[in-house]
């Protein structure tokens, strides 16, 4: 589909207002907040005496069920009104969460995760559809993780000062009442995906050698996200093991270490695509492969093991940015998709990590992050690349079009 530079201008005027950017963020980073704060949650089922698979299994049934909530925007993104789908989304937020404020049975809770990932899901494909009328998608993408890594941080660092007042599930009690603060609200985002000139601009021409970029780049997801909330969800348990911290300590050390995590939206929100997307992303899987080794046999100590969490947080953000950036500049349309099926490899992450640390112990880590980042690498460098001398070798040809018209 083609599109004129007014269109794409009139399409950009109606999302790219402040109230919508900051709603929309908001609807995103309450919906995924769950999935984030997972150490601290793991910590608030502690006293259930549940085994570590078991753990891994709740953590694991909300992300596939994000994933699927999120996977469904393919179809109604552009047929349903994002109003009403907010609205219920809240609304079954609230109620999950509540869930687990009252009932502690390892059923209930499995259940109420479950009805909470496909309230983020669907969040999450909203904000996605949202992503993709924006002007600059990059630029918004590292915002959002910018405030998420501050919220997540806050809850986390303050999660042990949460359960002393509010009991273990205190966490819960206050997600509920962030989906609470949202609901009176809804009126400041978008009906929905703009029809019309506007709604012509937010859809790119997608040439053969894009759309496999685009796949490409889909797959990438997958392996990626299996290191991310596997390690992540795991934080507090090999503070545990390989630094000797306490369960306090650790909710400590890794809210200061999501705090310095920001530096990792930062560096892609100044950078963007100014050296393109093969670069950043394989520095940042490199430097996230090393960190895991370094935080399993280096951290000896909380300070070690602080820098080498931080670092390693800094790495896979800013990867996770520019992953995004890079299938947003090939296919918008493939952006719900990653969301799903970054869930998916988050909930595999999860259940596979708690079972390589139960059953092969620590050092069984660095192994199931090696094979992934390999696979990360193998199925974005090598086509972003060959991707980038197309582009420099078209851009004068380009520009004597432009020039032309």
């Amino acid at each position: 589909m083609r599109h004129t530079a007014r269109g794409s201008a009139v399409s950009a005027a109606r999302f790219d207002t402040f109230g919508r950017l900051v709603y929309v963020n908001a609807l995103f980073i309450v919906g995924t907040l769950g999935t984030l704060i997972s150490p601290a949650l793991l910590e608030s089922w502690a006293a259930l005496h549940w085994s570590e698979s078991q753990l891994g299994q709740v953590a694991a049934l909300e992300l596939v069920t994000l994933a699927l909530g999120s996977l469904s925007g393919l179809y109604w993104q552009r047929r349903w009104s994002w109003r009403q789908v907010a609205f219920v989304s809240l609304v079954l937020a609230i109620i999950a969460n509540l869930a687990c404020v009252i009932l502690h049975s390892f059923a209930i809770v499995c259940i109420a995760r479950s009805v909470a990932g496909f309230a983020g899901g669907f969040l999450c494909a909203i904000y996605s559809a949202f992503l993709a009328n924006t002007r600059s998608p990059g630029k918004v993408i590292a915002v959002t993780n910018f405030i998420q890594i501050g919220l997540e941080a806050l809850f986390i660092f303050g999660a042990a000062t949460v359960f002393q007042r509010l009991g273990a599930s205190g966490l819960f009690f206050l997600l509920t009442a962030l989906s609470l603060v949202l609901v009176p609200l809804l009126s400041l985002l978008p009906r929905g995906w703009p029809e019309g000139d506007g709604g012509e601009a937010t859809v790119h021409p997608v040439s053969r050698r894009q759309a496999s970029i685009g796949y490409m780049l889909l797959l990438a997801f997958v392996p990626y996200i299996v290191v991310q909330t596997g390690v992540y969800t795991f934080l507090g348990e090999f503070g545990r093991l390989v630094a000797h911290l306490s369960a306090e300590q650790s909710l400590h050390i890794i809210g200061i270490s999501v705090v310095f995590s920001s530096l990792g939206s930062v560096g892609a929100y100044v950078l963007n695509d100014r050296v393109g997307f093969a670069l950043p992303i394989g520095c940042a899987i490199a430097l996230t492969g090393g960190m895991v080794f370094a935080m399993i046999f280096a951290s000896r100590s909380a300070s070690w093991f602080l820098f080498h969490i931080s670092t390693l947080q800094i790495a896979w953000i800013a990867l996770g940015c520019y992953l995004y950036s890079a299938l947003i500049h090939y296919n918008n349309l493939l952006v719900p998709a990653a969301t799903s099926l970054s869930s998916f490899g988050s909930a595999f992450g999860a259940g596979a990590v708690g079972f390589v640390l139960e059953h092969g112990g620590v050092t069984a880590i660095p192994l199931l992050t090696s094979g992934a980042m390999a696979m990360t690498a193998m199925l974005t460098i090598p086509a972003l690349i060959r991707a980038r001398r197309v582009e420099k070798a078209r851009a004068p040809a380009l520009k004597l079009q432009e020039q032309s018209i």
